[in-house]
């Protein structure tokens, strides 16, 4: 079976008739003849009854019809896909939680209303997890931050983000290390690009966290260092998502804590209409 034959197939079925099928598919009938008793050999099965002059779909024929029309719909959007400049298809986004909680509602909304039928799949992790699938093909875009210099993948700046150590509430100033209190950090789990930037911190002065406490959520982050838990690094946005900021106090720090840049990163040689749409959207 090819695509050719099942195109000439379909027809046949579709006219009731090897003439009509011919004109249409701009064939000789003896050739649209030929290539169905081919099909028909290569299955090993009958796909019309012949009597006289009239054709009659036989079961299997029935059958291998729903498969074909399924088969060509497939084909043709696949070279819409290839061909086409728009958006479409499911679209793998990946984001840092922190990027998909309070940076990416506006823009991947706008994307939506712009091209309804655009499919948006998000995916959250850490950085490099978010890397990874990305590196797999198993991702089409994702925000992260600090990625490395790699010569597979392309990239954009997206969000400028803030950095800020998080303690509870009345802790005195932070300017280094020794200025903790308590040395527990509350972090994602490795591969979290806030969290290697943390630990870095500490070993500029070359100091390590006494204690990693790794839990699953900012929420939960953010929950922990009010209870006293240790204390955490978070975008200073992420912040304005929790209704009871009185209870942490919040401390600037310098490198590498600070700024730290997000990036929209993608496959070389994988660029296409959806990660064009959704840089629109970023811009704007």
């Amino acid at each position: 079976m090819d695509v050719s034959g099942l195109k000439i197939f379909v027809s046949v079925v579709e006219n009731g008739s090897i003439t009509k099928a011919a004109n249409e598919l701009h064939r000789v009938p003896s050739g649209v003849t030929t290539r169905i008793l081919q099909l028909e050999e290569a299955l090993g099965v009958s796909l019309f009854l012949r009597e006289k002059k009239r054709l009659f779909v036989t079961p299997k024929g029935k059958l291998l019809y729903e498969y074909a029309r399924r088969i060509l719909d497939m084909v043709s959007e696949a070279e819409k896909q290839m061909r086409g400049k728009e958006p479409a298809g499911t679209f793998r986004i990946g984001a840092m939680e922190s990027t998909a909680a309070v940076r990416l509602p506006k823009p991947l909304a706008k994307l939506h209303a712009r091209y309804p039928s655009l499919e948006l799949a998000l995916t959250t992790g850490t950085s490099r997890f978010l890397y990874e699938l990305l590196i797999d093909n198993r991702l089409d875009a994702v925000f992260i931050a600090d990625a490395g210099h790699d010569d597979r993948i392309e990239r954009m700046p997206a969000f400028d983000e803030e950095l800020v150590l998080i303690t509870p509430a009345g802790h005195t100033p932070i300017k280094e290390p020794s200025d903790i209190t308590r040395g527990t950090i509350l972090v994602f789990k490795d591969g979290c690009s806030y969290r290697h930037r943390l630990i870095s911190w500490f070993r500029t002065y070359g100091l390590e966290p006494a204690r990693k406490v790794e839990l699953a959520s900012y929420h939960a982050i953010m929950g922990g260092v009010a209870a006293g838990m240790g204390i955490g690094v978070v975008p200073i946005a992420v912040l304005e998502l929790l209704p009871d900021r009185h209870t942490l106090s919040v401390h600037q720090c310098a490198h590498p804590l600070g700024k730290a840049p997000t990036e929209l990163i993608w496959r070389k040689g994988m660029y296409q209409a959806n990660i064009f749409a959704l840089q629109e959207c970023l811009r704007v």
